[in-house]
């Protein structure tokens, strides 16, 4: 995975442009076939992705596999944009978007990807104590980030906990990249941050838009609230980690 944000957004914009062309000749695949049809390419995906992380963290030839890993990470970002071309043309494109079957391979991957990343930082704690120690955090606030994201990400699979799990994720990632500005970093270092708030909103658009309510929420009201909630977890993450530091003082 090249870690750039204009490669981040250059592969979902070329999977957006895939699946629009390879939409026109799928308008006729009825919106329930299709939905499965991608969840199950993600899924195998995310499989190929686990077993790469798991090989890598366990043999000797961990460079390869962490190459592997990184290539199935590009080819989901690419998938993520593909799944809103295909939903381009099609008159029936909110049941598509709002099926079962794509609701969860979106969250799905989000889960996938935090439990990666909160393990990743577990089994990595002497390069990642360094760069939290030079961005004036504690130890024990890492150890508390890596427990988050993992449990986090398994919230996102559990009904009753996708909201609050949603909310506490956001707040993770506004806080790394305001970390970043802290550290006076580049913008490429909030790559993976960027790439998650990007999955987060998707995923919470629909999820306000999948409620159970007696009027059927438009896609612009779902966008405002969800841009509402956006700012709030912004606000939360830059305070926040503005007070952690002080405390870690």
């Amino acid at each position: 995975m090249i870690y750039r944000v204009d490669y981040l957004l250059a592969l979902i914009f070329a999977g957006l442009v895939f699946g629009a062309a390879f939409g026109r000749l799928a308008m006729k695949i009825q919106p329930s076939r299709l939905a499965r049809i991608y969840f199950c390419t993600v899924v195998a995906l995310l499989a190929l992705r686990a077993a790469a992380f798991a090989a890598g963290m366990l043999l000797s030839s961990g460079t390869f596999w962490s190459t592997v890993s990184s290539a199935t990470g590009d080819a989901g970002n690419f998938l993520f944009g593909a799944l809103f071309g295909l939903a381009t043309f099609r008159q029936d494109q909110r049941a598509f978007l709002l099926s079962t079957e794509i609701f969860s391979a979106l969250y799905l991957s989000v889960a996938l990807n935090f439990a990666i990343a909160g393990l990743g930082k577990a089994f990595s704690m002497e390069a990642m104590v360094p760069f939290f120690v030079q961005s004036e955090y504690s130890t024990s606030f890492l150890k508390f980030i890596v427990i988050a994201e993992v449990f986090g990400g398994m919230g996102l699979l559990i009904p009753w906990t996708m909201l609050p799990s949603l909310v506490g994720l956001s707040i993770d990632m506004f806080g790394a990249i305001d970390t970043h500005i802290h550290n006076g970093d580049p913008i490429h270092d909030s790559t993976g941050a960027v790439g998650m708030l990007i999955r987060l909103s998707i995923i919470a658009v629909l999820w306000v838009m999948r409620r159970p309510t007696q009027v059927k929420i438009s896609m612009r009201a779902s966008l405002i609230s969800v841009a509402l909630g956006a700012a709030v977890c912004a606000i939360v993450a830059f305070s926040g980690s503005a007070l952690i530091r002080h405390i870690s003082h």
